[in-house]
């Protein structure tokens, strides 16, 4: 193996993929970058065995190809003291790396490519297109309702869904929901799969990029994904994901509109004697004025009230606060729709010029 590279470029590509790298005394591979070179392309690939990401690059057609592994860490500070308009010049010798950088020299030690866990036999069910800025607004939407921790394994991830006409985002970790929704043609194969909270912060950050179509593939036990230079591929949770849609109201009446702004800014003021572990509130409405309630455990209270455009009947719930103040953090729009559950056992917000998006928050008992 032999090959020559900028080292702005090296970089720029490095910094992309070396939050993988773990520091793993059981399987020191994992703190190691797989290098390839083929067909005039060098690939660099880390891994934390739940979530893989390769980069690859054109390069010149002066190199040799072949593969290794060397300490992803150790690479990336070698570059970075480098100058910044050296080239890199990296050959494989007798099972060490010599890289030669201006006047630096540095051998380092390789494991072998063959050891290094990867998704190459990657076999995909159904296939489709989506655009970045959207899929990255579904998570943004949706990923602060996924659990933690949570024993139902299952929660702590992201629902993608195909189901008819549209392609959903879910998360919820049992106390809230959140559930974005967007149009995909009728002819792509149906699919329900569970990305893992750490898949989805990773890729939520990869999305940053100037609007474009990516590529999705579902595979059977990993989501791989195309964004420009780079293959996202994570590993799914296995668990029937609840049934979301039965949640959600069939029919909608009388909502209550909120100000975004200044519901926000009133449970703000409440938050701040509120319960430390149940971080519960009061929300009562009656004759157009809204008022909200809290008191601690050291017996302090607040009370904070505003008039609002309301003449339905007299309101009184209880609810998680934070749970609250997530969802208008999220949300763009300067009012809000909320919708309390017949049975009075849930709410359902909307944004008021957004229909794609809808939350759902279980009241707390009174």
């Amino acid at each position: 193996m032999k090959f020559k590279i900028k080292n702005t470029i090296l970089i720029k590509h490095l910094q992309k993929i070396n939050r993988l790298l773990t520091k793993n005394t059981s399987f020191p591979i994992l703190e190691n970058i797989l290098i390839t070179i083929k067909d005039g392309i060098l690939s660099l690939t880390t891994t934390n065995l739940e979530i893989e990401l390769i980069s690859n690059i054109k390069i010149s057609n002066n190199n040799i190809s072949g593969s290794t592994t060397i300490a992803g860490r150790k690479l990336l500070d070698i570059c970075r003291n480098s100058l910044e308009l050296s080239n890199i010049k990296m050959h494989l010798k007798k099972n060490k790396m010599h890289i030669i950088s201006h006047n630096s020299i540095y051998i380092l030690t390789t494991l072998p490519s063959d050891n290094f866990p990867n998704n190459n036999d990657f076999y995909h069910v159904s296939e489709f297109y989506i655009s970045s800025n959207i899929l990255k607004k579904m998570i943004e939407k949706t990923q602060f309702s996924m659990g933690k921790q949570d024993v139902r394994y299952y929660l702590n991830g992201m629902l993608l869904e195909k189901k008819g006409a549209f392609f959903y985002a879910v998360a919820t970790d049992g106390y809230r929901l959140a559930i974005a929704q967007t149009f995909l043609k009728e002819d792509i194969i149906p699919f329900s799969i569970v990305v893992p909270r750490k898949g989805i912060v990773e890729l939520y950050r990869l999305l940053n990029v100037q609007p474009q179509l990516i590529r999705i593939l579902i595979g059977k036990n990993n989501i791989r994904i195309y964004i420009e230079e780079l293959i996202f591929t994570a590993q799914l949770i296995e668990g029937e994901y609840p049934d979301y849609q039965s949640v959600l109201l069939k029919i909608k009446n009388n909502p209550i509109v909120f100000n975004s702004k200044l519901l926000k800014q009133s449970l703000s003021r409440a938050a701040i004697l509120s319960h430390e572990k149940f971080c519960g509130i009061e929300m009562h409405i009656r004759n157009g004025q809204f008022t909200v309630l809290s008191d601690n455990q050291e017996e302090e209270t607040a009370q904070d009230t505003f008039m609002i455009n309301y003449s339905g009947n007299k309101v009184e719930i209880s609810i998680n606060v934070y749970y609250i103040l997530d969802i208008l953090n999220s949300i763009t729009s300067e009012n809000i729709f909320l919708y309390i559950n017949d049975i009075n056992n849930s709410i359902q917000i909307e944004a008021e010029n957004d229909t794609s998006i809808a939350y759902v928050v279980m009241l707390l008992k009174r």
